[in-house]
């Protein structure tokens, strides 16, 4: 759908991150917008996006609407719709993670830590110093994800996904090559 650094890569995770036993192979496909109905159905219907009633028209037209700074993936594994993957980059002196959705199946398995360790890489590859990702204050397991993977709460902003609910801006700063 759009073209950017983080628009399409390869991840590969052993069994023990994905289980089953044999090597898994999770891909980044560029989202196009004919899948963008069927993948808001299954994201709305998952917290936090259920909690917020936040509405499937409105996704599916995130999902759908070509922006130039954005990239929109399904994330596959084994060639299975597991979620769904956007970033805006550049933003702030880094890429924003905007989207990161995984369906409960693939949820807790190691697929979340290799999609940011990939994103990771690519900022690191561009010369970004931040990475950005924002999480609703009452998904206290995404913002326990993102700060175990180094990410600081930065700000609070009330109202930017719902009316009613806050959502909380992380930054992982400074970004270092690992060891």
């Amino acid at each position: 759908m759009t073209s950017s650094p983080f628009s399409t890569g390869c991840i590969e995770l052993d069994a023990s991150q994905l289980g089953g036993g044999r090597p898994a192979l999770a891909r980044l496909v560029p989202l196009e917008a004919s899948a963008a109905r069927g993948l808001a159905l299954s994201i709305v219907a998952m917290e936090p996006w259920s909690v917020m009633g936040y509405p499937a028209d409105a996704l599916v037209t995130f999902l759908a609407t070509p922006d130039g700074g954005v990239s929109r993936s399904v994330v596959e594994v084994q060639g299975v719709a597991a979620g769904v993957v956007s970033v805006r980059y550049p933003w702030l002196k880094g890429p924003y993670l905007e989207l990161l959705a995984l369906f409960p199946p693939f949820q807790n398995q190691g697929l979340g830590t290799a999609l940011l360790a990939w994103l990771e890489g690519e900022a690191l590859a561009r010369g970004a110093r931040n990475l950005w990702v924002c999480a609703s204050a009452f998904n206290a397991a995404a913002l326990r994800f993102y700060e175990r993977h180094g990410f600081k709460r930065a700000a609070v902003l009330p109202g930017l996904v719902a009316d009613g609910y806050d959502e909380i801006l992380l930054r992982k700063f400074p970004l270092e090559p690992s060891a």
